[in-house]
């Protein structure tokens, strides 16, 4: 919890245009397929050092436990496991423009691999849908068809 409060305190001390900029904080690990760690110990203090980096304008399904049917988890294990083929293949990663998200411990921001938005390329690629923060639709097919 102490880790959150230096975070909120951290962000809020720099001025909006030192927010607005490009970061080089390396990809730890691909923790869903909208979902990074990173370390961003080069600007941050050592309790924010590994920090969770959520895609902006991007939804990919759930893996493991918090998928609700198996189309879900299914989709959600093709989504991690391209979104670490797309992290492995770049010799440039950047995270653009961080800031708060509404889930404590994490920030939104884009991944910019080799001069390209990530976010775009799930989408693209039928990973993902385009996302805006609100209500998240189903990815089972009978709770679809029922929306």
């Amino acid at each position: 919890m102490r880790g959150l409060a230096v975070l909120a305190a951290v962000l809020a001390m720099l001025p909006a245009s030192a927010m607005a900029a490009d970061y080089a904080w390396p990809v730890l690990k691909v923790i869903d397929g909208d979902t990074v760690r990173v370390d961003a110990s080069a600007d941050m203090p050592p309790e924010l050092a590994r920090l969770s980096v959520r895609l902006l304008g991007v939804d990919t399904p759930e893996k493991g436990h918090r998928a609700k049917c198996g189309e879900e988890r299914a989709a959600g294990r093709a989504a991690t496991v391209f979104t670490e083929g797309m992290i492995a293949g770049a010799s440039a990663i950047v995270v653009r423009d961080p800031r708060w998200g509404k889930w404590g411990g994490r920030v939104l921001a884009d991944l910019v691999l080799d001069g390209r938005s990530l976010s775009d390329t799930p989408i693209r690629m039928g990973h993902g849908r385009a996302y805006d923060g609100g209500k998240r639709g189903s990815w089972c097919a009978q709770a679809r068809s029922q929306q």
